[in-house]
């Protein structure tokens, strides 16, 4: 069964190949699922998305849980339309989970649950402050790392979609691995995976889900180049 359309527009990725697959763009305060194993591209895709949108006048907000700024900027494709003024005047804004956590109140005594509600209202704070179009946590899966209580997780994820729905915020939320539980309450998954081929492997995109969007279920092998993201079907490539 097709899925009813949201009226809330589009947010166009800029990404070109991406948006055709989604038949226009990412319904605009969707939280989207970026997952998939390691070196599937996922900070690529979501650094791609950010950048896009800064080009457009799109404010960024980038929340890196995992790794400093330049370690992060130093592991992608250096794109020939990112200029590093995007993030020195703000179009795009990069917060780390240190000071999110002053921003929050502090590295506080408190249950994973409690931290990343706090984590969440913090965020909140910033998108409403500057006027973030486009969001990236990269990755949830360092944002929840001490919860091992799957409800709470779900009840944190979820928190995090309605916040979005409201500001009006787009966001990509990388995650590793698989987690169905994840995949219920994101409004769209992008799934990256990687499939050998002649001794070689080749990187795999599919959107499993986008609620408000007739987008193809088809998988494509995904190049990662300086000129961003590039998308081919998978039969047309011929990689079976």
């Amino acid at each position: 069964m097709q899925e009813i359309r949201r009226d809330g527009g589009r947010c166009v990725t800029g990404i070109e190949d991406l948006d055709k697959i989604l038949d226009g763009g990412i319904p605009i305060g969707n939280m989207v699922l970026v997952e998939g194993s390691c070196g599937t591209g996922k900070t690529t895709l979501a650094f791609e998305f950010l950048v896009r949108g800064a080009l457009i006048g799109e404010k960024g907000l980038l929340v890196l849980t995992a790794e400093p700024p330049e370690k992060m900027l130093s592991n992608v494709p250096r794109f020939v339309f990112f200029d590093e003024k995007m993030i020195a005047d703000g179009r795009i804004q990069i917060v780390q989970l240190e000071e999110l956590e002053k921003i929050a109140g502090g590295a506080l005594e408190i249950d994973a649950r409690e931290k990343g509600l706090r984590f969440i209202q913090a965020i909140g704070e910033i998108i409403e402050k500057n006027g973030i179009k486009r969001m990236v946590i990269d990755s949830f899966s360092s944002f929840c790392n001490d919860d091992k209580n799957s409800i709470a997780k779900r009840h944190v994820l979820r928190k995090l979609g309605s916040l979005l729905y409201e500001k009006r915020c787009t966001a990509m939320v990388v995650s590793d691995g698989v987690d169905e539980s994840e995949e219920i309450i994101a409004d769209g998954v992008i799934l990256l995976s990687n499939l050998e081929r002649r001794g070689d492997l080749l990187r795999i995109m599919q959107v499993i889900k986008m609620k408000g969007a007739d987008h193809s279920r088809s998988k494509y092998v995904v190049d990662l180049t300086t000129c961003g993201m590039l998308a081919t079907p998978l039969l047309r490539g011929g990689a079976l």
